[in-house]
């Protein structure tokens, strides 16, 4: 019997499948290749903690699968062992990348509600169960090292437990930490967990709505940063978070910006988004990453590569750049033409814009002057039109930012996590938020002046024909455009769910864009809750007046 199939079976087995079956098929891959998504399991009724935590191989191995499962919902792929998930829905949502394939309803235009019925629904069942996984995953661990006495590297005399268990036991309450951080941001609601929750009890009644969850993220994250500054030093094994020793110091500094990224993007509206205690927001960037987190792709360790980094440049009919995106760089106007053409009416091939943005795309050797045809630093014009009959959704531009001649930069290079680049760019937006407008230039000129563009002052970009960005009506764009448009740009392609999290709290996504996910119908049916659901113009979606 394979976990696969497990998981399809009736919802009254789903919180055994949490407990036990994944904890142990990530015990039996995480050290060797890592597949601890696919593992055949041949007598899951045998599977308890008493033979899968008796030792500290098996629980290391946990743990390591445990980061594993929660960088594979980050990054695209969840536990089911396919990538045809949020990696493509939401950063379309985000008006990242555009899609016209006829899989994810959610992403046609008008926007139409999510099927929350359907038990394989691509957004809202990896989505929910995979941070509960991880979480379930980490509680084991946990509370393993007391349950089978477990130690953790060498016993001494200061250190009868083993040098090495404490960062066992802050490594496990991390991962219980960020995985809260993606159910807050995405769901509507969730269950608050800790090290000594007991799934088995837990019941309709404990669903809290989003803000709790957010609240509960960030006082774990606090717990997190609080035990690893009071205990031993430590350093983070690189086969955890493959290929990056990590010390205590950076460890702390993670978890900080993970606290920042968790105020930052759980608004679901502008108003939520100005109202974030930007203040408090400046202060704790100053203990953030010092540098970029990231995870090495490697092909000999499975589950290390990221799905939505190696479909930003796939040559692919049906998934490309979208023109929303690309399009406030445009100086000719062919993008406000295309943004007031009803959808009905958009074609397919879709604009061909001109900027003087070198990410979009080149000069031209012989005139100097920029050349839509030339390949740009992050984007590149493709001749051949996008397959389907959704015209709107077409687009003729690719991502080229991490492609090589192997065309393996997902599966062997470092993947980002979390960004000097998107703490830069958080730090900008509180500075403008607090009035600081002086202080914003210094920070988004660095890229704007090597892409080619005039560098911005406290009042935005220079008026002219060469503005970027410009706005739906073709203005020129002030100072926040500008910081917006940056952001995007520069982010292009490092994160799968931060452009969907913007664009909701900038007030930018389609009208009818889901603001956050149901509960999953499965879990729904299972606590005997009525289904219920979000997005569609008609329903609980991005309100009228947005773009």
């Amino acid at each position: 019997m394979t976990i696969h199939s497990m998981q399809s079976s009736l919802p009254r087995r789903i919180r055994t499948w949490r407990r036990f079956v994944t904890v142990a098929a990530c015990v039996g891959g995480a050290m060797g290749a890592g597949a601890c998504f696919g593992l055949d399991v041949t007598n899951p009724n045998g599977l308890n903690r008493q033979n899968v935590f008796n030792n500290t191989s098996n629980a290391e191995a946990a743990l390591i699968g445990g980061w594993r499962r929660y960088f594979n919902s980050a990054t695209g792929r969840n536990a089911y062992g396919n990538a045809t998930s949020h990696h493509i829905i939401m950063p379309t949502w985000g008006n990242e990348f555009t899609t016209t394939s006829t899989g994810f309803a959610q992403t046609r235009e008008p926007r139409e509600p999510i099927d929350n019925t359907a038990l394989s629904s691509p957004i809202t069942r990896g989505t929910w169960y995979d941070p509960l996984g991880t979480i379930s995953i980490a509680r084991e661990v946990y509370n393993g090292i007391d349950e089978f006495g477990l130690r953790f590297g060498a016993l001494t005399d200061a250190a009868p437990n083993g040098e090495d268990t404490p960062r066992v036991r802050i490594f496990a309450k991390f991962l219980i930490a960020i995985s809260h951080y993606q159910l807050a941001l995405r769901f509507d609601q969730g269950f608050l967990q800790t090290v000594s929750t007991n799934i088995d009890t837990l019941k309709a009644a404990d669903l809290k709505p989003s803000a709790q969850v957010l609240a509960h993220t960030i006082t774990l994250l606090r717990e997190v940063i609080a035990e690893a500054k009071a205990g031993p030093n430590f350093t983070i094994p690189a086969t955890w978070i493959n290929g990056q020793t990590i010390t205590r110091d950076e460890f702390i500094r993670i978890a900080y910006s993970y606290i920042v990224r968790a105020n930052v993007y759980y608004p679901r509206n502008p108003a939520q988004r100005e109202a974030v205690n930007w203040a408090n927001v400046l202060v704790l960037l100053d203990s953030t990453i010092t540098k970029d987190f990231l995870v090495k792709a490697d092909p000999a360790v499975s589950y290390t590569s990221s799905p939505y980094l190696a479909n930003s440049y796939a040559n692919s009919t049906n998934y490309r750049v979208n023109n929303r995106l690309i399009g406030p760089g445009d100086t000719t106007g062919r993008y406000q033409t295309w943004l007031a053409q009803p959808i009905a009416s958009k074609i397919n091939p879709s604009i061909r814009i001109v900027s003087p943005d070198r990410r979009i795309h080149g000069v031209n050797a012989t005139s100097g002057r920029p050349d839509s045809s030339v390949a740009g630093r992050y984007f590149a014009l493709v001749t051949t039109n996008m397959t389907g009959s959704v015209g709107y959704a077409g687009s003729q531009y690719r991502g080229v930012r991490f492609l090589n001649a192997a065309t393996d930069s997902a599966t062997r290079a470092p993947t980002p996590l979390i960004t000097l680049d998107e703490m830069r760019f958080i730090r900008a937006e509180a500075l403008y938020r607090l009035g600081r407008t002086s202080e914003v230039p210094a920070l988004l000129n660095p890229t704007r002046v090597a892409a080619g563009l005039q560098p911005v002052t406290a009042s935005g970009p220079p008026a002219g024909g060469s503005c970027v960005p410009r706005r739906n009506d073709g203005s020129c764009g002030d100072l926040f455009d500008a910081l917006q448009y940056e952001k995007r740009m520069v982010m292009f392609a490092t994160d799968a769910e931060v452009a969907y999290y913007d664009q909701r709290g900038w007030g930018k996504l389609l009208v009818g864009t889901p603001l956050e996910l149901p509960v999953s119908g499965r879990d729904l049916t299972f606590y005997g809750l009525p289904i219920y659901t979000f997005g569609g113009v008609a329903g609980n979606g991005a309100p009228p007046g947005n773009p």
